[in-house]
């Protein structure tokens, strides 16, 4: 193959790839939730028929876990400051200011992590994702 085939082949094999990584990843997250609910109801079914008292009922929380708002916040903050640095060093001053958008993404999770916080303290139901 020439090398302009194999240049154009390049992108093309990243988009195919990437969005099949993340079709998988869908669809394994699906099948696991629809496993734990499944065990879930067995579970539950079991012990309605034996007449022990029902385990309470676990809610998931995926997306929602505190802790988790923070360490996303920390790392786009950091990613962001990083590209500010690196690609300021390498490109020049503007080009390096790029780097600002994952950092205000970083002090936007942060920021919904403190009010989150602030909200539960005041013992106000978090809103659930």
């Amino acid at each position: 193959m020439e090398t302009d085939s194999i240049a154009v082949l390049i992108p093309i094999a990243g988009i195919v790839f990437g969005i099949g990584i993340a079709a998988v990843a869908i669809v394994t997250t699906h099948r696991e939730k629809v496993k734990r609910a499944e065990l879930r109801h067995k579970e539950r079914l079991a012990a309605m028929e034996k007449g022990i008292e029902l385990p309470p009922e676990i809610v998931d929380k995926d997306n929602g876990d505190k802790p988790r708002f923070l360490l996303q916040g920390l790392i786009w903050l950091g990613v962001g400051i990083g590209n500010f640095f690196a690609l300021g060093a390498l490109a020049g001053e503007r080009v390096g200011m790029l780097g600002l958008i994952p950092a205000a993404v970083g002090v936007a999770t942060l920021l919904y992590y403190a009010i989150e916080g602030r909200k539960e303290r005041k013992g106000e139901a978090a809103p659930s994702a």
